[in-house]
C-alpha cells in the first residue's frame, strides 16, 4: 500500500504577520508521489482541494466547497480535522441508495485519513462505492483543520457568496492546485516555450529540493518542468 514518508505543512502569511486566509499542505509518499492538500476561503465558505484525489478509481483533483451555513458547522469541521476525530459532513437519500460525505480518521491504516464521499445500496447485499476520496496523513489533515479554523472567523455575513468555484490550473512541477487568487510564476528563457503556472516553491527550486533528499517517485513531465526551473535558476 505504501507509506506517507513525510509532510510539509505550509502557513502563508500576511505582510502584516496576520495569517492569510489560504493554507497548503504536502504529503510525500512512498509510492504516490506528491499529495497536496488546499484550505481556503472561497465567498463565505472553504474549499478544500485534495489534489492528487480519485475520483471514480481514476487520479484527478477534487475541490470540496463546504458552505458557512449552518452556526458551527466549519468550526465542527475543523475541530474534527485537527483532534483526529471522524466527522459526516451531509447524508442525501435517493431512491435505493443512500450518498454520505465523511472524514475517516485512520482509515484505511493507521496514522492515514481519508475523505470520501461513499454510495451504498439498500438491502441485504447493498454495495459500497467509493466515488471520491483522498488520503493522507493524519498529521496533514489536522494542520488543514487547524488552519481551516483560523479562516473562519473572517466568513463573516458581509463576505459575498460564491456561487462558482473558482478556476484553478495545476502547478507542471507539483500538480498543486493553483488558483486565481494564489500567486502563480511564469519562468521566461527556461526553454523553446516559457514555463507558466508554476507556484512558488516550484518557481523558488524548493520542491526540487525536498525532492532530492526523499525517495518518493516523481512523474517524469513533473521532474523534467523541475530540472529546467533549476537549469535556468543556476
Amino acid at each position: 500500500m505504501g507509506r506517507h514518508k513525510q509532510h510539509k505543512p505550509r502557513r502563508p502569511r500576511s505582510e502584516s504577520g496576520q495569517p492569510t486566509t489560504e493554507w497548503f499542505g504536502t504529503a510525500f509518499h512512498s509510492t504516490e508521489g506528491m499529495q497536496h492538500l488546499d484550505v481556503r476561503q472561497s465567498g463565505n465558505g472553504i474549499l478544500i482541494t485534495s489534489s492528487p484525489a480519485e475520483i471514480d478509481g481514476l487520479p484527478a483533483s477534487w475541490p470540496l466547497r463546504l458552505r458557512n451555513d449552518v452556526d458551527g458547522g466549519l468550526n465542527e469541521v475543523g475541530t474534527a480535522l485537527a483532534a483526529g476525530r471522524g466527522h459526516v459532513f451531509g447524508v442525501t437519500e435517493g431512491p435505493g441508495y443512500r450518498t454520505v460525505l465523511a472524514f475517516m480518521p485512520n482509515h484505511p491504516e493507521e496514522g492515514v485519513g481519508t475523505l470520501a464521499r461513499v454510495r451504498t445500496s439498500d438491502g441485504p447485499d447493498g454495495d459500497v462505492v467509493f466515488e471520491r476520496s483522498a488520503e493522507r496523513p493524519m498529521g496533514l489533515w489536522a494542520e488543514a483543520g487547524e488552519n481551516l479554523l483560523r479562516i473562519v472567523p473572517v466568513l463573516g455575513p458581509d463576505a459575498p457568496p460564491a456561487d462558482d468555484l473558482e478556476d484553478c490550473r495545476l502547478c507542471p512541477g507539483c500538480y498543486r492546485p493553483v488558483y486565481e487568487s494564489s500567486s502563480s510564476h511564469t519562468l521566461m528563457g527556461a526553454g523553446p516555450m516559457p514555463v507558466m503556472g508554476l507556484c512558488r516553491l516550484c518557481a523558488e527550486g524548493t520542491t526540487l529540493r525536498s525532492l532530492r533528499g526523499i525517495d518518493v517517485p516523481v512523474d517524469p513531465q513533473q521532474r523534467a518542468v523541475l530540472e529546467t526551473v533549476a537549469a535556468a535558476m543556476a
